[in-house]
């Protein structure tokens, strides 16, 4: 978790996700989720957001480090995640053959728009590049998400929208009674 009173340095670096960072990606998915707006405190999949180890186990996540200094060290922290999964896995949700899948973009509120997010977006096509049989990258969104969608698009991404679905489509009950529709965005690479 970052402070208010801490500096941030503009670089982002981006590496595998390490069993002690957990804690911290944990704490920055839900906490950017339901600060955003995206989602209710009490909604259920809080619970999901919270197991990052369950998506380890399960696909690649990476995160996004920057630098801080409280004005007497500095050190370096987690400041955002994304998950990797292909199509099959058990984390993938809308990937079709040949797609890389992200989910669960995140990035802590107190380092929003400095970068992170989009060193993160970056990294993931630099490595859909790297393997082999993949053609494009797909994810899917919330419609409130609206400066995600921004940066999606900065980055080459195109709304789908046959594509786009509900969590009724995939025999889910939707906890609020909202049946949400979720957008579903796509870049070959």
């Amino acid at each position: 978790m970052l402070h208010d009173q801490l500096s941030l340095d503009q670089s982002v670096s981006v590496r595998d996700a390490r069993e002690e960072d957990h804690a911290d990606i944990a704490h920055l998915t839900v906490t950017s989720y339901v600060d955003g707006g995206h989602i209710h405190p009490e909604d259920e999949y809080l619970d999901e957001l919270r197991d990052v180890a369950g998506r380890a186990r399960n696909a690649r996540v990476l995160v996004g480090e920057v630098e801080v200094s409280d004005g007497d060290s500095v050190r370096t922290v987690v400041a955002g995640s994304v998950v990797l999964t292909l199509p099959g896995m058990p984390m993938s949700e809308t990937s079709r053959e040949g797609e890389l899948e992200f989910r669960m973009l995140a990035v802590d509120p107190q380092v929003q728009r400095r970068g992170v997010a989009r060193a993160l977006v970056r990294a993931t096509i630099a490595r859909a590049e790297l393997l082999d049989g993949i053609h494009a990258i797909v994810l899917t969104t919330m419609k409130t998400m609206t400066g995600a969608h921004r940066l999606y698009e900065s980055e080459g991404f195109v709304r789908v929208p046959e594509r786009d679905w509900r969590l009724s489509d995939i025999g889910q009950v939707p906890a609020s009674g909202e049946d949400q529709l979720f957008w579903v965005y796509r870049r070959p690479v």
